[in-house]
């Protein structure tokens, strides 16, 4: 191990991750901290807390049975389903969110939790999957002479439930720390508060950087404690050492039970992946104004059908409509046959509306989109590079627990509270005396932006990193070692090519919560220029085609690396060995 790399890696991590978080603490004044006094703090706390319990109970339902399933068994399609269970975890919770909402009428707390356990039951299923995986088969041919498979279940569930239960710590974490989909079902429903809506306002609305930071103290404390556990029940599950003459354990047969389980498996994928991807296709097609009942009836007459706000406005006979009324109450609802005879021409208005929303699209938003991916790949690029050196060093020197524990900060911190240390620390008095004035517009450069996110996410390639290390056998490197093969020698070619899986998947990993990052962006003037930014603002404000087409763009985007890496590496990304 090169001393002075892992020294130089760790300043970097320690001014990009750690810095940004020490200078919000000194942002503090003694009257900020009062705000922790009011009641109105502490209840939005446990109201919190109560939500991360709750999505943290959902993951646990819907991943441990989902990722034994498509694991373990032989349900049908689990080549397939496993892969599409971490679209959810990929797409922005935003998306998530105002697919959903327009397809329900469920609001508040139980709306929020359950899409929160959409897009957080992967970090369970991932766990569960990879826990299952290493199970010794011996131990299962032991439990199926005694009961079958109830009793293989239940032997297994002693070995896969430490993995399941980090997973669940992570899903509550990311759950407490959301901003985004609370936001987006206050706006469309019952107004629902969580505690980062209070850092986000407090800081946002009332200008007051040191209450914010004040304000989100309690929240760290919580975050961080449900982190810590992580590192020891990821060691007893997913990481858990297998012995040299462990078997790996054979395809279990559900019998009468395997049809069930498929359609189980096929209804969480398609309500977390399917239905959201689908419903935005359907936005961008022009389908809920499409089939409104007058532009139907337009259709079927071959005239141009009236913009949604200029309707006409029929009185429906033995009605009481009046001008106040909305457009589906005064047009009388389309019949079976209208819906046949209209079905042909607003099938190819619809398609001419497909293509003319990503006309819009790619024509307002090609600078977010492009910068966005600049930002994601730079971003992901330095997070390798500094998850490949502390990852290491954290399985391999003495000081491996307190690199793992430093990793563990920044994503215990809230991302408008991260945003507001970074904007604080690179915007500082101290840069523009180091550089004679130079650089008193780094605040407002991509640069910046590129900071944030380097800090904010290379703790996920850290940990990553650190996971696969722990598989590879040190007498490896000392056997390099032996033959005078130096400290980076041995990094790069002995350690890096037997965990290319997981250098990959440190990659893609960052790069798509780079491409999603929203919470933190909203503080930095250039990463408030990306693409996720442009739809939060679409979604707020006059949300049209134009929003579904772009927010199916920013998919792509994101998920464009892991099946570029699917189709053509012989070696599949692993987030854990």
């Amino acid at each position: 191990m090169s001393r002075w790399l892992v020294s130089l890696c760790a300043v970097l991590f320690a001014a990009f991750a750690l810095a940004p978080v020490a200078v919000t603490l000194l942002r503090i004044e003694s009257s900020d901290l009062g705000t922790l006094l009011e009641p109105r703090i502490w209840s939005l706390l446990a109201r919190t807390i109560g939500l991360g319990l709750s999505v943290a109970a959902g993951c646990l339902l819907l991943g441990v049975p989902f990722g034994f399933l498509v694991a373990r068994t032989d349900v049908f399609g689990a080549r397939f389903l496993r892969p599409l269970s971490i679209v959810p975890l990929l797409v922005p919770t935003l998306l998530m969110a105002m697919t959903w909402t327009a397809l329900s009428d469920v609001r508040g707390p139980v709306a929020t939790a359950v899409l929160l356990v959409f897009s957080y039951f992967p970090l369970v299923s991932i766990f569960t999957a990879r826990a299952a995986e290493r199970i010794d088969a011996r131990q299962e041919e032991s439990a199926w002479g005694l009961g079958g498979l109830v009793a293989v279940l239940r032997a297994d569930v002693g070995a896969i439930l430490p993995a399941s239960l980090a997973g669940a710590c992570l899903a509550f974490t990311f759950a407490v720390n959301d901003f985004s989909v609370p936001d987006f079902v206050s706006s469309v429903g019952v107004k629902f508060n969580v505690y980062a809506d209070e850092i986000f306002a407090n800081w946002s609305q009332f200008e007051r950087p040191g209450l914010a930071v004040a304000t989100a103290l309690p929240l760290l404390v919580v975050t961080l404690l449900a982190l810590v556990p992580v590192l020891v029940l990821r060691r007893r599950g997913a990481l858990a050492p297998v012995t040299s003459s462990a078997i790996a354990p054979a395809t279990l047969p559900l019998g009468r039970w395997r049809w069930p389980a498929t359609l189980f498996a096929f209804a969480v994928v398609g309500a977390s992946s399917l239905v959201p991807l689908g419903r935005l296709g359907w936005e961008a097609s022009g389908g809920p104004s499409a089939w409104r009942p007058v532009a139907a009836r337009a259709a079927i007459a071959g005239e141009e059908a009236p913009p949604a706000a200029t309707a006409p406005r029929p009185v429906v006979p033995g009605s009481a409509t009046t001008g106040t009324t909305t457009n589906s109450e005064r047009e009388p609802d389309l019949t079976f046959g209208e819906r046949l005879a209209a079905a042909p021409v607003v099938a190819g208005r619809q398609l001419d509306t497909f293509a003319s929303a990503f006309g819009k699209a790619f024509e307002r938003a090609r600078d977010d989109v492009r910068r966005s991916l600049w930002l994601a790949i730079v971003a992901a690029t330095a997070a390798l590079a500094l998850g490949l050196v502390l990852g290491h060093a954290a399985e391999r020197s003495r000081f491996g627990t307190a690199i793992l524990m430093a990793a563990l900060v920044p994503i215990a911190v809230p991302g408008t509270l991260f945003g507001i240390g970074t904007a604080t620390l690179w915007d500082g008095p101290w840069l523009a005396e180091l550089t004679g004035g130079a650089s008193t517009d780094f605040y407002a450069t991509p640069s910046m932006a590129a900071l944030l996110y380097i800090g904010r996410l290379s703790p996920f390639a850290i940990l990553i990193v650190a996971g696969a290390v722990a598989g590879v056998p040190k007498v490896s490197e000392w056997a390099a070692a032996s033959v005078g093969a130096g400290p980076v020698t041995r990094l790069l070619r002995i350690v890096a090519p037997a965990i290319t899986g997981a250098l990959a998947a440190s990659w893609i990993c960052v790069y798509a919560f780079a491409m999603r990052e929203l919470d933190s962006a909203l503080v930095v003037p250039e990463a408030r220029r990306t693409a996720i930014v442009r739809v939060f603002n679409g979604v707020h404000f006059g949300r049209d085609e134009y929003v579904a087409a772009l927010s199916l763009v920013l998919i792509f985007t994101i998920l464009l690396p892991g099946m570029l890496w699917a189709a053509f590496s012989k070696r599949p990304a692993k987030v854990l060995p």
